[in-house]
């Protein structure tokens, strides 16, 4: 499609649709006991607070989650390329279900989902999303401009399109994005997000762990890399060979260990090898005296209740929002994030997120900054956003193995 037919379709986009909008401490834990505890214990207090659901919702949420993995891969398997993506709703009679978006003609039954016809398939809005990765990674710092008005943009199966967020004085510089792009303009639908994307870090030091620059960040989830333990951690953070220390209560600053892996931006994902005088277990914190057991890293669907743990908001739900997000933060992009509504802080990052049944699922990376109290928690759970980098691909970049219990 020519340059200005393109431009011309994303100015009619921008015209017709409505754009919706998005207004976007604990005391630090002594060494960890070798002990476990139920994660659904910790779930049944944060999942009604930061999802704004009874616990009976909550619960029913739970179990539409723990049939949608299975649900789903069966779908793809009946559906083949007509499969378009799938999502866990409410239903009409209060509970959840699994819909599973299909772009094809013939009629598929799969038992336990509810198969939706859509107009695109999956191939189609992953190439349009590819387009403005493509895009945005030709960019040249002193040749083009900064986007600082584009925030991100991901393939949402609901509505079968690309959602793009913008800041709501961004529009001209977002169509002309696109329209260069050459990504597919019938495909995509704007939003505002209110509050740029950040990395949420903390700039002062003595939270989780302090950085070598004197910052601090969370410890995520334990892992071994040829028999060496470490800890799987956001790669903003830090980098080789930085040295990270802890300053926890009854021991004092203590060096923990170094960055070995580290990538930021692109994807926000780095590896720290532990000292030898340092623990390991399968179990995180969550910041009310509680910790959760790793079982494993089966990932969880869009609308799946997740929770995530950090000193500054300590232990908080909420649902996966959307998957493969491209997230345009000040310091570079970084690509294929998962996004939740449960809120988040500075001195978050890099700590875990996982589900109910003890499945980890990524690390933190940031959020939309728009409060000056440090964190989104302020904000409504249909208005925050939350990033985090989906665990497994980080396990299989650095070759890593989590550690279980």
């Amino acid at each position: 499609m020519p340059h200005a037919s393109v431009r011309a379709s994303a100015l009619s986009i921008l015209g017709l649709l409505a754009l919706s909008a998005h207004t976007a401490h604990a005391r630090p834990p002594a060494v960890p006991a070798e002990r476990a505890s139920n994660p659904g214990v910790g779930v049944v207090a944060a999942v009604p607070r930061d999802a704004e659901v009874s616990p009976d919702r909550a619960r029913q949420r739970w179990r539409a989650q723990r049939d949608a993995v299975a649900g789903e891969a069966a779908a793809r398997r009946a559906l083949g390329e007509d499969f378009a993506g799938s999502w866990i709703e409410s239903g009409p009679g209060g509970g959840y279900r699994l819909i599973v978006a299909s772009a094809g003609a013939a009629r598929t039954n799969v038992a336990g989902v509810e198969i939706r016809p859509v107009a695109r398939d999956w191939r189609r809005l992953q190439a349009s999303k590819q387009h403005l990765d493509q895009a945005l990674q030709s960019r040249r710092p002193g040749l083009h401009k900064p986007l600082t008005g584009l925030y991100t943009w991901h393939v949402d199966p609901a509505s079968n399109r690309v959602v793009v967020r913008i800041a709501r004085d961004a529009q001209a510089q977002a169509v002309d994005f696109v329209a260069a792009s050459g990504a597919d303009a019938d495909a995509l639908r704007f939003e505002y997000l209110d509050g740029a994307p950040q990395t949420t870090n903390w700039i002062f030091g003595g939270l989780s762990y302090i950085t070598a620059y004197g910052g601090g960040c969370t410890a995520g989830f334990v892992a071994y890399k040829a028999g060496v333990p470490g800890v799987v951690t956001a790669g903003h953070c830090g980098k080789a060979p930085d040295r990270i220390d802890v300053d926890w209560s009854g021991i004092g600053r203590t060096p923990f260990g170094e960055f070995v892996h580290s990538r930021f931006p692109t994807a926000d994902r780095g590896w720290i090898a532990s000292s030898s005088s340092f623990a390991v277990s399968p179990q995180i914190y969550d910041w009310a005296g509680n910790y959760i057991t790793v079982k494993g890293s089966i990932e969880a669907p869009v609308g799946a209740t997740v929770c995530r743990a950090g000193p500054k908001t300590g232990y908080r739900c909420g649902q996966i929002t959307a998957k493969q997000v491209t997230v345009n933060y000040p310091q570079g992009a970084v690509y294929g994030m998962t996004e939740s509504n449960a809120c988040s802080g500075f001195g978050d990052s890099g700590g875990p997120w996982i589900d109910g049944g003890g499945q980890a699922q990524g690390i933190q990376s940031g959020n939309q900054g728009n409060s000056s109290a440090g964190h989104n928690c302020d904000a409504p759970a249909a208005q925050r956003k939350s990033w985090f980098d989906p665990l497994n691909s980080i396990l299989g970049e650095y070759g890593l193995v989590l550690t279980t219990g």
